[in-house]
């Protein structure tokens, strides 16, 4: 009996070695310095980590930054106020790590925080491994992960740092065969001090807006755009361009000439232009741009369109999410549908879409609240081309 017992507890201490990477990963914020350019004040930290036990790469994860938004303002991604760069293990032996900003502004969150996220391309091929880094294993030298470059708009005093108060913090980094870290992760030295003298020279006011859905489809010999946003503010309204070789644009309409291209600086609003000016059977690109009343441009999104268009998918929204989002999309002839939500192990965790659908517009409301914050990823399979967005649920 005792042989039996002492079987079975080796069996349970293998599977558990075999599905959770050893020791605690430690994520630092470190380096922080303010840095003027170009009349621009910045204020720049680098993301470190080092892990106490075994020897591991990590293969994917994910750092909030908490910021003061009296020096930085708030929705800093949606501004395009922060940007990230890849450095150290992530950066030096192979730089096609795919990494994301976040900004962590829904109905429930936060307007001071957005999140990075990061994750090895090649995760989970052992003939790959060898093109990754594993975490330094000392506290002293720990691994370089990124930088991270905050435009200030006002000076102060504050401290960037990883939030407390966000959930599930110790499944959010995976090694590189997708298994968690057994010891979680340590946060304690994830802040840095902020200072922006009060003399610095700091930007112009600026609007924001940010895209909902853009769309773009023939209708008889016209071509028909639409798009949607959310919190529009002092805009002045959006210009249509389009181009025949995806390089060189024309201005198709403007708010200028046009009325009903004018911003509504709504919290949700639509607009829509039909443009004649094309031939069928030509493909063309569109973009649109919004302007707003400091008359800097902001470029909201690009939209494909040819003769041979059978569909359109739009941007799942809101992104990121809490605890439930929206997949919008267009047929406009009968199609096999595939849609589905996958989480970073590759697992489905949702069946959004299945089956052939009528020609016509739909919007599927997909219900998370039973998963954890944590990044996922849809996958639609229409009309046999398959595109992947990136989600985040952020609780």
């Amino acid at each position: 009996m005792r042989k039996m017992l002492m079987i079975a507890a080796l069996l349970i201490l293998s599977f558990t070695l075999a599905f959770s990477a050893t020791g605690t990963l430690h994520l630092i914020y470190s380096n922080g310095q303010t840095v003027k350019a170009d009349g621009v004040t910045y204020y720049d930290f680098d993301v470190q980590m080092w892990l106490s036990e075994g020897s591991e790469i990590v293969g994917s994860g994910m750092a909030y930054v908490e910021y003061p938004e009296a020096i930085f303002g708030k929705t800093v991604v949606m501004n395009g106020n922060v940007t990230a760069e890849l450095t150290g293990i992530l950066g030096i032996r192979h730089p096609e790590i795919q990494v994301n900003l976040y900004d962590i502004y829904t109905n429930d969150t936060f307007a001071d925080c957005f999140a990075i996220t990061f994750e090895a391309i090649f995760a989970g091929l052992p003939n790959m491994e060898l093109f990754y880094e594993q975490v330094s294993a000392d506290s002293l030298a720990p691994s370089d992960l990124l930088h991270i470059r905050l435009t200030a708009s006002a000076p102060g005093t504050g401290n960037v740092l990883f939030p407390t108060y966000i959930p599930g913090k110790d499944n959010l980094y995976y090694n590189y065969y997708n298994e968690t870290f057994s010891g979680g992760l340590d946060i304690s030295e994830a802040y840095e001090y902020v200072e922006i003298a009060a003399d610095t020279t700091v930007p112009g006011p600026e609007g924001s807006v940010q895209l909902k859905s853009l769309t773009a489809s023939w209708k008889k010999s016209s071509i028909l755009i639409k798009w949607s946003t959310l919190l529009e503010v002092d805009m002045a309204g959006y210009n249509v361009l389009r181009s025949e070789d995806g390089v060189n644009f024309t201005l198709a309409a403007s708010y200028v000439t046009d009325p009903s291209l004018i911003a509504l600086n709504a919290a949700s609003a639509r607009y829509q232009y039909s443009d004649a000016g094309v031939v069928p059977g030509t493909s063309y690109l569109y973009k649109i741009e919004g302007v707003d009343v400091y008359d800097n441009t902001i470029l909201l999104g690009t939209v494909q369109v040819g003769d041979d268009l059978v569909y359109t998918l739009g941007e799942t929204y809101p992104n990121p999410f809490n605890p439930s989002f929206v997949v919008p999309f267009e047929l406009y002839e009968p199609q096999n549908v595939s849609i589905r939500l996958y989480n970073m192990a590759g697992q489905a965790v949702r069946n959004i879409a299945g089956g052939v659908y009528a020609a016509g517009n739909y919007e599927f409301h997909v219900d998370c609240n039973d998963l954890s914050s944590g990044v996922y990823f849809l996958r639609a399979l229409i009309n046999g081309q398959t595109s992947t967005q990136k989600m985040l649920l952020v609780k």
